[in-house]
């Protein structure tokens, strides 16, 4: 399995984003676009403003 580490928690740049896509933690509207770097590649996974809060707060441990 590929470890991913926390690379940056961003804001969508468009509201076309914000009505496109939905968090995958809880289903909700998602607002943030969080990268994680791995072995030679970025994943980009979409976040409501709780999961993604969630997620750099477990990171900073």
């Amino acid at each position: 399995m590929l470890e991913k580490k926390l690379k940056s928690i961003e804001p969508f740049t468009s509201n076309a984003e914000k009505n496109s896509r939905f968090c995958i933690g809880c289903g909700e509207p998602a607002t943030k676009l969080v990268k994680y770097s791995t072995e030679g590649a970025i994943i980009v996974e979409k976040y409501c403003d709780k999961c993604a809060k969630a997620i750099e707060d477990s990171s900073s441990n």
